[in-house]
């Protein structure tokens, strides 16, 4: 066999390797994308879990708050009539007034004390929810960096075939490397071996004359049905 086929079968093992690991590469990409639309998907539903708690304790807060100023306002309106010091008329009307404020307070309280038992309930629910998606995150961020430790491997692999083809080519006949090339673009391997009389890219029989060429090695030899380099 001489030294230019011998070129081609190794540029070939090459271009076989590079493709192997460019398609791992393709996929290790994707499940990376894959893993971040996660990370993201999920911290998007924590934040709208914690927004939902903030906003419940919010609304506890506010009527835990409207039930102490509702009480304020009518220690004061006691105080007037205590005092002594308003009409009859204004007398009835704050009398009305705190009857009101009464009842609003009442009910602002039951509301404080039901949302708080929501609170203290749902905090607890929180922490132990916070807790599990803490656990699940470290896992899966491992896992992505499991994933980019192995791409940039990958990376580094495709960069020295990359480099051992490109000196393959450099030593490479022209006209060899031309016809390889022109048949790279419709067949993922150029190359093919004769085994009983047959190519093994197509299967199909060659002739005598092909196999005894093949044989002998001194030019490029072809199949006449698929027009695949051959070689012993």
């Amino acid at each position: 066999m001489n030294q230019a086929l011998t070129a081609l079968i190794a540029i070939q093992q090459k271009d076989t390797q590079i493709r192997t690991l460019s398609d791992k590469l393709h996929r290790l990409t994707d499940q990376h994308k894959k893993i971040e639309a996660t990370l993201a998907t999920e911290e998007k539903s924590e934040a709208a879990v914690k927004e939902k708690f903030a906003d419940l304790r919010r609304k506890s807060q506010e009527r835990s708050a409207q039930a102490d100023d509702l009480d304020i306002q009518i220690r004061k309106y006691q105080k007037q009539l205590d005092d002594g010091l308003v009409s009859f008329k204004e007398m009835e009307s704050l009398r009305q007034q705190m009857q009101h404020n009464r009842e609003l307070m009442e009910k602002a309280e039951e509301e404080a004390i039901t949302l708080l038992d929501q609170v203290q309930s749902e905090m607890a629910k929180l922490k132990e929810r916070e807790a599990s998606y803490q656990h699940w995150k470290s896992r899966i961020e491992e896992e992505m960096r499991e994933v980019d430790e192995e791409t940039a491997q990958i990376r580094q692999k495709i960069a020295i075939e990359v480099t051992e083809r490109t000196r393959l080519l450099e030593s490479l006949d022209p006209v060899f490397l031309a016809k390889y090339q022109g048949l790279s673009k419709s067949l993922e391997q150029p190359l093919a071996s004769v085994r009983d009389g047959r190519c093994t890219g197509c299967s199909l029989p060659l002739s005598q004359t092909t196999i005894e060429r093949v044989r002998e090695g001194l030019d490029l030899v072809t199949c006449e049905n698929c027009s695949r380099i051959l070689h012993p």
